[in-house]
């Protein structure tokens, strides 16, 4: 047992010591994950945004998701603006999918927020991604919501041609992979035999979940912003670690950190400012997604060269 304990507790980044809450914490949301949640087979699922003063770069998200996706899901958006001229980019945004299955929330606190939108959620499936993001392959949601949450986390931003992780600047190994006997369009590796990246199951950026064990984490932890919300998540490690990773052949999104909005950690970005974005987004130019359509990005994460048009 004492060495079940240690193997968990280090696995959720701590070593050479106990710590007692922590692993506490985990046995307790652990088991009532065992107790509540029941997986489904069904495949609804609905998909989740954060968004921070980003209203063009989110419009590229958008706009990818409907250009590249068959059967598309309804969108839940947690959005918030630091200062007015960000907010009126938002308002901008929200008047142009009036008619998409689209809803945006304003942040006023953010665990807060995000426990009353899974409130309203009715679905067996959740997909987080964040307006950084863009889609730049086909595909089918019908597919890839019906994968089975209790056996696999399925990754979009995953793929083969993943060998760097631009947010440690670090050279990755590929891990072992095996074509998957139940969904053949896709890999399967294992995320405890695998490094960075490729060991990250309970990542936000483009991962499948079960809504229902997901609702019982979030009610559970303490978390401020996205990044945080993230870090958080990581408590679970142990549990989603043993499930088998999936993806496709070739990503199906790309990050694009072509600026940085956040303070909770000293992440590497590009240095295209929000307030330049947010100016060109009031001005009438959208971003070009198009141009990335099939790019073999070798990073989850990769700076892009960002091209205009107008709206």
């Amino acid at each position: 047992m004492k060495s079940l304990i240690k193997k968990a507790l280090a696995a959720i980044g701590i070593r050479n010591k106990y710590d007692n809450h922590r692993f506490r914490k985990f046995s307790e949301l652990n088991r009532k994950i065992e107790q509540h949640t029941s997986f489904s087979n069904d495949s609804s699922a609905v998909i989740v945004i954060f968004s921070k003063d980003r209203a063009m770069q989110l419009d590229a998200l958008l706009r990818s998701y409907f250009h590249f996706c068959k059967n598309t899901i309804p969108v839940y958006i947690l959005y918030h603006a630091s200062a007015e001229e960000f907010k009126n980019g938002y308002k901008e945004l929200i008047s142009s999918y009036k008619d998409k299955n689209v809803e945006f929330n304003e942040e006023q606190s953010f665990r807060n927020d995000l426990v009353r939108v899974f409130d309203r959620i009715s679905a067996s499936k959740i997909l987080f991604l964040v307006d950084d993001l863009v889609f730049k392959n086909p595909l089918d949601l019908n597919t890839f919501t019906s994968i089975d949450t209790k056996k696999y986390v399925a990754s979009l931003r995953m793929g083969k041609h993943l060998s760097f992780a631009y947010t440690l600047q670090k050279e990755q190994g590929l891990p072992k992979f095996n074509k998957s006997k139940k969904y053949p369009d896709m890999m399967s590796w294992s995320y405890r035999n695998s490094e960075l990246d490729w060991a990250y199951p309970l990542s936000v950026d483009g991962h499948l979940f079960d809504f229902n064990e997901l609702k019982i984490i979030v009610g559970e932890l303490e978390f401020k912003a996205p990044n945080s919300f993230e870090e958080a998540l990581q408590l679970m490690n142990p549990l989603f670690e043993n499930r088998v990773g999936l993806c496709y052949e070739e990503s199906i999104i790309v990050n694009n950190p072509c600026n940085k909005v956040q303070l909770e950690n000293n992440n590497i970005s590009g240095e295209m400012t929000i307030e330049e974005l947010n100016n060109k987004w009031l001005s009438g130019y959208r971003i070009e997604f198009e141009k990335y359509k099939g790019i073999l990005n070798n990073s989850a994460h990769q700076e892009l060269t960002l091209e205009f048009v107008k709206r």
